[in-house]
């Protein structure tokens, strides 16, 4: 066996496994010319895992499929134990901010906003955290990942939480112009500065694309109007805006829970389950009354509306 073929071989069995331990079905290995493959399945979701090598024994692994959650899983598996690189920046570049929200499109619960600071030493402790999407994980899942998460990173990560009642507010008064968009360009640019506050050095941040890329560079203090900030779609392939979703979704799924304890019902995740939302609201309005809506639901949502008419009123909350 050459070189370049001996290499290849460990380093497709080595992914392969960290795939497996992540819950991955994986394929038989075969040896061609100049490269050995495997597939990785999971679910419906199937991708090719290739390392190419030559004969001085250079690797270049790859993989091949539609862009899914399952690709970015294997693709966090594939380097070994190099870190983990951003797709969006510079591949010298060694610590930069990474910041994802969760929320944003639930009728009820807060919109929580949250920032990773990654560091070689972090990207290399975190990379068998960041799995699968934050989306595709479980609460229980979420809740462990979290966890190590915050372990790993100690001060290199913050949390703004909004909750329903000041969040309406927001949209009420005149800080915001009554623009959701802002108001989490706000959330978001007080994260970095959070960050920023403690670590000096950073230059960089990434953080998915706002419909109006300048919102967010608006918000941004003086402090924060230093760095550049990359806007992109479907930030979660870096890292560190991966990391920063597990712990805005695990801080998102923590207030749901307080806030069903305090309301005594269950409070339906997004906008589109109409009979839960229905009901979780009649059941609201008919133990608090119409002020108490707001302490638990984004009252700009049109589904206000439809909560309110079904109560009994017109009356909406001025929603669009």
């Amino acid at each position: 066996m050459s070189i370049g073929l001996s290499k290849a071989t460990d380093h497709l069995k080595n992914t392969l496994a960290r795939c497996a331990e992540a819950g991955c079905e994986t394929g038989l290995m075969l040896a061609k010319d100049w490269n050995v493959e495997a597939d990785v399945r999971m679910g419906k979701d199937a991708v090719k895992v290739l390392v190419y090598f030559n004969a001085k024994g250079t690797l270049t692994p790859k993989v091949q499929g539609k862009q899914s959650a399952l690709k970015e899983l294997v693709e966090l598996q594939l380097h070994g134990d190099e870190p983990q690189r951003s797709p969006f920046l510079p591949a010298d570049l060694t610590m930069w901010i990474g910041v994802d929200e969760s929320g944003k499109g639930d009728y009820f619960g807060p919109i929580v906003a949250a920032a990773v600071l990654v560091t070689p030493d972090i990207l290399l402790k975190m990379r068998s955290v960041l799995v699968r999407d934050s989306k595709e994980l479980s609460a229980v899942r979420i809740t462990k990942a979290a966890g190590e998460l915050r372990e790993i990173c100690k001060d290199h990560s913050t949390v703004v939480t909004v909750m329903p009642e000041r969040y309406n507010d927001f949209m009420s008064g005149d800080s915001f112009g009554k623009n959701s968009q802002r108001i989490l360009a706000w959330m978001h640019a007080r994260c970095i500065e959070n960050l920023l506050e403690k670590h000096e050095k950073v230059h960089h941040a990434v953080c998915d694309k706002f419909a109006n890329e300048s919102v967010i560079e608006r918000a941004l203090l003086p402090r924060g109007k230093k760095i550049t900030v990359h806007q992109h779609v479907r930030a979660e392939a870096d890292p560190a805006v991966a990391a920063a979703a597990i712990l805005a979704r695990d801080e998102f799924v923590r207030r749901m829970r307080q806030l069903e304890a305090q309301a005594g019902c269950t409070l339906p995740l997004g906008a589109s389950d109409e009979r839960g939302i229905v009901a979780a609201g009649k059941h609201i309005l008919d133990t608090g009354g119409k002020a108490a809506l707001g302490q638990y639901a984004k009252l700009h949502f049109r589904t206000s509306q439809m909560v309110m008419q079904r109560w009994g009123t017109k009356d909406a909350f001025g929603g669009p």
